[in-house]
């Protein structure tokens, strides 16, 4: 009894330090005191040496099967995410270029003045661009964390099947331990014949290579465990820098807000601007009426009678005509519209005259020249609105909108020396004074 014990003892030492540590395990060595009938019950020993191999062949296919297509699966998880990613980065690296060449042009401003009003002129690309990235860090974020929770249920997976393969491992060395019918000389001694010596040693040699096979099996999900924590912990890491940057350019923001808010509408400023280079302003602003005419000839306008009505201020809040309709800068330039203006007007809501079809949106645009980012909407009966000098738009082409209803957010984007919304009424496609129309005359 103490040598069975002894012997099941070491038997138990060897597969241990295999799986611990790697090392090969001889069948002979390790299962010539087993009694392969006392391990697997009477009569399976002789279905085991006919029946284990297809079986077993299948078994290990079936588990191959659906290793390889959990891997796939992760690696196709793991490539979509890092394209995201990736995706996601370059457009943060165009924004970088972005704010160094805004960057440049306000350095090349030669006085102080200048500068000043090079950064006027800016400050619309410059919050736009910080929101840009404020936006794409938000989405890296949501990525990331989508990665990460997919990388936990993969963790989770690879830990239930380390649980599984360990569960069975207990079990093989529990079935040793308790096997009653070992002898020291084991296979030897045990064998009736020579052939029956022949068709156990095979069968306990297969039994050796599964347990060996089950071995490895745990050191390599064991692995696979570790590096899935590895890059899990890499990602959450990310996550947190991505927090850390989103904050922080959030205060700059705030910073440039702050410094839109407290710009003023100059129209002083803009007629010495206009008049300190008459001739090519006149010219710019020629061309830019001519392609004006151009889009509403182009545009496909409805055909449904005027909604009528008075229509609604266009900038709630703010009620300051600081340029009206009509011949202004001593009879040198006729303005197309009015300007609304007034401290604190960046980036308040801009709304719709009136219900009608968002026909033009124009988001590109020059710095100090023409209406920047604008829209136009028709109201029906050839009657149509513009909204320029925009900050953002929050409505496209083809959008049905209610009066009142919010469409952009004044900026000073174009030709402007302060944040203002330059607003027209046109019936026709040609201009006419909108003072009118708002106070319902």
């Amino acid at each position: 009894m103490y040598k069975k014990r002894r012997v099941r003892l070491a038997l138990i030492l060897v597969l241990c330090a295999t799986f611990l540590f790697g090392g090969p395990v001889q069948p002979i060595s390790v299962y010539a005191n087993l009694d392969v009938e006392g391990i697997l019950g009477t009569g399976e020993s002789e279905a085991l040496s006919e029946e284990s191999s297809d079986k077993a062949s299948e078994a290990e296919s079936a588990q191959e099967s659906s290793a390889k297509a959990t891997a796939q699966t992760t690696g196709n998880a793991r490539n979509k995410y890092q394209g995201q990613i990736n995706d996601i980065n370059d457009k943060l690296k165009n924004l970088d270029v972005e704010k160094k060449e805004i960057q440049k042009s306000i350095n090349e401003a030669k006085t102080a003045k200048e500068k000043e009003l090079a950064n006027k002129n800016y400050i619309d690309q410059q919050i736009g661009v910080t929101k840009s990235e404020i936006s794409l860090l938000m989405e890296r974020i949501e990525v990331l964390e989508q990665q990460i929770a997919d990388k936990e249920e993969d963790i989770s997976q690879k830990q239930a099947d380390i649980d599984h393969s360990y569960a069975q491992f207990k079990t093989r060395l529990r079935a040793l331990q308790i096997s009653d019918n070992g002898t020291q000389l084991g296979l030897i001694l045990g064998a009736s014949d020579f052939a029956d010596f022949l068709s156990k040693a095979e069968i306990v040699s297969r039994i050796a290579e599964h347990d060996q096979e089950l071995m490895r099996k745990l050191t390599g999900q064991r692995g696979e465990l570790e590096q899935a924590k590895a890059e899990l912990e890499l990602s959450r890491q990310d996550v947190e820098k991505d927090r850390e940057e989103t904050e922080q350019k959030k205060q700059t923001l705030n910073v440039q807000l702050n410094a839109a808010a407290v710009a003023v509408y100059n129209l002083e400023q803009m007629e010495k601007e206009y008049l300190a280079d008459l001739a090519k302003n006149q010219a710019e602003t020629k061309a830019m009426e001519k392609e004006l005419n151009s889009i509403y000839e182009r545009i496909k306008w409805d055909e449904n009678p005027y909604v009528g009505g008075e229509m609604a201020w266009p900038a709630p809040g703010f009620y300051k005509i600081s340029s009206p309709y009509g011949s202004r800068f001593g009879g040198r330039d006729f303005h197309t519209g009015m300007d609304i203006a007034g401290t604190g007007i960046y980036g308040s809501s801009i709304v719709a005259a009136n219900s009608g079809t968002v026909k033009f949106v124009n988001t590109s645009y020059t710095v100090g020249r023409g209406y920047g980012i604008y829209l136009i909407v028709d109201h029906g009966g050839t009657y149509s609105t513009l909204y320029a000098h925009c900050s953002s738009i929050v409505v496209k082409v083809g959008d049905k909108v209610e009066k009142g209803q919010k469409i952009a957010e004044v900026g000073s984007t174009g030709w402007s020396t302060g944040p203002h919304l330059h607003f027209e009424v046109r019936k026709n496609g040609v201009h006419t004074n909108p003072l009118p129309y708002v106070q319902g005359k």
